[in-house]
């Protein structure tokens, strides 16, 4: 399930459906944030969005990778 994690964060975030993302997007973001979601979220289980306010809640903290790719992924979606 935490492979999932960065994934849930995104869709919620930038209301995307799984199925508008790439194969390769959606493993640029497990790449990316499944370390920062470890770090600053540690103990929330998805669900209920409990992990998606945290991740927003610390958004500022989330590493230049991470939040590079989120970037990159809402560009992409807004085309």
């Amino acid at each position: 399930m935490q492979k999932y994690l960065p994934l849930a964060f995104i869709l919620a975030a930038t209301s995307v459906s799984a199925q508008e993302l790439s194969i390769s997007q959606k493993l640029e973001l497990r790449t990316d944030c499944k370390a920062d979601i470890s770090r600053l979220c540690p103990g929330i289980t998805p669900g209920g969005g409990r992990l998606i306010e945290c991740i927003k809640a610390k958004k500022d903290q989330l590493s230049k990778p991470c939040a590079a790719t989120i970037a990159k992924v809402m560009a992409s979606r807004q085309q």
